[in-house]
């Protein structure tokens, strides 16, 4: 099992074992979904009635780059799968599929961008980072959209960019994001961390959706 030591991100504390870098990149990409917009632009079918309303889910936690380009898939060739831990039934929870069967989500997220931070920190296997990325998620993301919008209900309103991210950045100071939309609708942010998982200040990027009025549904 890794070694355990602690670092702090803002007011929270996570371990995972650092070493020596062996991939080459220098910041990370936490990309969560706002299922509500999502699903206002897409047909979600039954998996998202209700289920996932009014909460943040995980997209996923990708090794990257500062100046806007992302790794080659780290290619693992793992296969995934599901049984009945507390694992499996935080991942249905917080990193669900909203076209795809969730096996071959977390299989695509963990052979692309999760194998890398494995064999970087020498953990034993794809639960640890999976394990690692919902305790970032549950720490910082989960609610970050109820917390910057206390009075959100389920009718759809307008925001720009820039509220956007005075909301965000009472919640997670210095916050670095762009904001992904479709249909005018905001559904993804991809917030862009240091190597050691605080907020970027150098990273490169461009929103989706940044040209004015939104809807945030």
């Amino acid at each position: 099992m890794r070694k355990i030591i602690f670092i702090t991100i803002l007011t929270f504390a996570y371990s995972f074992n650092l070493r020596k870098a062996k991939q080459n990149y220098d910041s990370y990409v936490m990309a969560v979904q706002w299922p509500n917009g999502y699903c206002s632009a897409n047909n979600c079918g039954k998996k998202a009635d209700h289920i996932y309303k009014n909460t943040m889910t995980i997209h996923g936690l990708w090794p990257s780059l500062k100046n806007g380009k992302y790794l080659d898939t780290c290619t693992s060739g793992v296969t995934i799968e599901e049984d009945d831990t507390k694992l499996f039934a935080d991942l249905k929870q917080y990193w669900p599929s909203f076209s795809k069967p969730n096996t071959a989500f977390w299989e695509h997220e963990y052979n692309k961008h999760g194998y890398c931070m494995v064999e970087e920190y020498e953990w034993d296997g794809y639960e640890e980072y999976f394990e690692f990325v919902l305790e970032l998620f549950l720490s910082n993301y989960k609610d970050l959209i109820i917390k910057a919008f206390p009075n959100h209900s389920n009718g759809a309103f307008v925001v720009s960019y820039e509220e956007m991210k005075e909301k965000i950045r009472k919640i997670i100071p210095n916050a670095t994001f762009k904001m992904n939309c479709n249909k005018k609708y905001i559904y993804e942010f991809y917030f862009y961390l240091e190597k050691d998982f605080n907020p970027s200040i150098n990273s490169v990027f461009t929103n989706s959706c940044n040209s004015g009025i939104l809807v945030f549904n």
